[in-house]
């Protein structure tokens, strides 16, 4: 069955997490992913662990049905490759910091004098313009400065960051949409552009309610836990066994709720009666609600809670995550085999194509497993191959 993306594509110059996000996306969808990495290590994600043999939890989630060169981008011999390469390419991706690039002579206007169409998508920290463009930047550094931190946590003395990279995989997300919307716009008008992403902006545009919140209220929102400034009840209660996520979003739901607690009278208290006021009012709703969750195990209250058509979850593990029903019943989890050791359940993308599904290619490549075969493909000759690996 074709993929999307068969015949796409994409020399990956990218590291750590969100860059190779865009082509873990991008090759899941069926394109051709030509990784570049440094001789001998590799790129700087191979060494995040825990590691199963050689293979880091990072790089093998990241780096799946990709396929790696070895090229040493500060020599000009490989450099004059990677730009040979990039002539065959439908897609550069680089995730170069601010100046980086040129410097490397592997900009967009180097690459598109070797292919005047091709799509150059640059994934930054802080985006390519302005006063901070040159500076460092990861997940948590962005989390923070755009208020993401601020909002994350029950209010306790530090702030916290997310416990997973939603600005490293969000800005992927982001920068594969765009490459995407590119491709389309190239096939109406052949023409390639430059697309650029950062996790910066990701962050700002997460925080859209927020930014919202201050504007409309006239104060900052302060950190809820689980709770949410918008509805109540919302949030984590502990059961007997361990804490369970309820999310009531209307009055019709709450009454529901209460029903299914045993605590119908709840629903006509003036405390509770609308959104507004259970918002209002809900440290108090809180001691109440805790008070009864407290009395069974999550699995009573799944049970009932479902019942009542009240939107309920418990609070799991990565453990209990991996062997959910409902994981299996999607299939969301794929076997992939790592070489020299033994396989892993690795997350398929969150889609559904009803014609050209999206599928793991292979599992993640060893450094430069595949330089010849790709230098090859570019045209170069086997004494200049040669040339190339022993430097």
């Amino acid at each position: 069955m074709t993929s999307i993306l068969s015949g796409i594509r994409v020399l990956d110059l990218s590291t750590i997490v969100a860059g190779p996000a865009t082509s873990m996306i991008l090759a899941d969808l069926g394109a051709d992913i030509i990784k570049v990495e440094r001789p001998g290590t590799g790129e700087d994600g191979r060494a995040m662990g825990p590691h199963r043999g050689e293979w880091g939890a990072y790089f093998t989630a990241l780096n799946r049905g990709k396929r790696s060169i070895a090229l040493d981008i500060r020599q000009a011999a490989g450099r004059e490759a990677v730009l040979s390469i990039a002539s065959t390419c439908d897609v550069f991706l680089e995730n170069f910091r601010g100046g980086k690039a040129a410097q490397f002579g592997l900009d967009e206007t180097a690459v598109r004098a070797r292919k005047s169409d091709i799509i150059y998508a640059s994934l930054s920290a802080y985006g390519p313009s302005g006063p901070d463009y040159k500076r460092p930047g990861y997940d948590a550094i962005l989390q923070a400065r755009t208020g993401i931190m601020s909002v994350t946590g029950d209010g306790g003395e530090m702030p916290v960051r997310s416990g997973v990279s939603v600005l490293d995989m969000g800005t992927g997300i982001w920068t594969a949409l765009g490459i995407l919307a590119a491709l389309f716009e190239r096939q109406q008008s052949g023409r390639g552009q430059r697309v650029d992403a950062s996790l910066f902006q990701t962050g700002v545009m997460f925080m859209s309610y927020h930014l919202l919140y201050r504007q409309f209220a006239g104060v900052n929102p302060k950190p809820q836990g689980s709770r949410h400034t918008a509805f109540a009840p919302y949030g984590a209660y502990s059961a007997a066994d361990g804490a369970i996520m309820i999310g009531i979003s209307s009055d019709q739901a709450f009454r529901r709720l209460t029903e299914a607690l045993g605590k119908s009278e709840l629903a006509d208290d003036s405390r509770f009666r609308t959104n507004q006021e259970r918002v209002r009012n809900t440290p108090e709703l809180d001691q109440i609600l805790s008070g009864v969750f407290a009395l069974h195990p999550r699995s009573h209250w799944t049970a009932v809670l479902d019942a009542c058509d009240v939107a309920n979850d418990p609070v799991q593990t990565p453990d209990q995550v991996i062997t959910d029903r409902q994981v299996a019943a999607l299939q969301q989890l794929e076997r992939i085999e790592l070489p020299g050791q033994e396989s892993s359940l690795l997350p398929r993308l969150p889609l559904g194509f009803s014609l050209t599904p999206a599928v793991i290619q292979g599992s993640p490549p060893r450094v430069g497993e595949h330089t010849r075969a790709v230098l090859q493909e570019a045209g170069f000759s086997e004494p200049e191959i040669e040339e190339l690996l022993r430097n």
